[in-house]
């Protein structure tokens, strides 16, 4: 059963509002009872008949989600601050973002200006290259797990889908199984092959978002292009304002082949920034 305002999970968490829920999890805004802080509280949501041994899998994920972002330290990603069981089920408690989702930005807004898209692009491609650097894979990039705070500062949100890469090993492991949200993911993620998802992935979902917040509508999803190649139209079919080389790089990184996008996010970031690269930098001051 979905908690409610006003309910107090595991005598400390006070939820105040749903702020998500699908797949198989909600995520409420909560109060702290304890620091007097606001918090994210993440709650997994099995399936109407799950088996055991699928719950228990599931549980398994869950927390390792938690062990994935209890490791990550990123000024445009929230942390994990713990994770528990209360009442047979599980729990991640992270830091709160206030803010807007961009994908209810782009529902108000329209087409974000150039400007505006690429000082969010910067932040974000700075997050997702962090987590790959970390062996991460975020595999749900889309407006909807993108949070634009009150200072205009982006935040990554929801690793319900992320994969671990490992160097000397190409089976990854899955945090949580699913397929992501068909207008931002790339073909190879609907492969049952071990390993199939790298980061490139990644870039895949970087490029549909921009694509969606510069022209106001999604692209295609890869199903639909596959059937008609002519789905995707360039950015400047929509907005004619949007330079040439920026235009060529979004599309680029929505190739249907993996090996015919940019191969790493600091590739893409170079040529979408090839005018202002050395204004790029990372969290660190080094070059994204």
């Amino acid at each position: 059963m979905p908690l409610i305002p006003g309910d107090i999970v595991d005598e400390r968490y006070r939820v105040d509002d749903l702020l998500a829920y699908g797949g198989m999890s909600a995520v409420y805004r909560a109060r702290d009872l304890r620091l007097d802080l606001p918090r994210a509280l993440k709650e997994m949501v099995p399936y109407p008949g799950m088996d055991q041994a699928a719950l228990a899998q599931l549980r398994e994920q869950f927390f390792q989600e938690a062990q994935v972002l209890a490791d990550l330290r990123h000024d445009n990603m929230p942390r994990v601050i713990d994770h528990f069981e209360w009442e047979g089920n599980a729990y991640l408690v992270m830091d709160f973002v206030a803010g807007q989702r961009l994908d209810a930005i782009i529902e108000e807004e329209g087409k974000i200006p150039l400007d505006v898209t690429l000082n969010w692009a910067r932040e974000l491609f700075d997050a997702v290259n962090y987590c790959h650097q970390q062996g991460v894979l975020h595999r749900d990039v889309k407006p909807q797990n993108v949070i634009i705070t009150p200072k205009g500062e982006v935040s990554l949100v929801d690793f319900g889908l992320a994969k671990l890469m490992d160097v000397g090993d190409q089976q990854t492991r899955t945090v949580m199984r699913g397929l992501g949200t068909p207008e931002y993911a790339p073909p190879e993620q609907y492969d049952a092959v071990p390993g199939s998802t790298d980061t490139r992935s990644d870039i895949y979902g970087l490029g549909a978002t921009f694509y969606h917040a510069l022209t106001g509508t999604p692209p295609p999803t890869a199903t639909q292009r596959i059937v008609d190649p002519n789905l995707l139209k360039p950015v400047r079919y929509y907005s004619d304002d949007v330079p040439e080389h920026i235009d060529g790089a979004i599309i680029k990184s929505l190739a249907l082949q993996p090996d015919q996008r940019f191969q790493t996010v600091a590739e893409m970031a170079k040529t979408l920034f090839e005018k202002c690269a050395q204004q790029l930098t990372g969290a660190s001051g080094s070059p994204v």
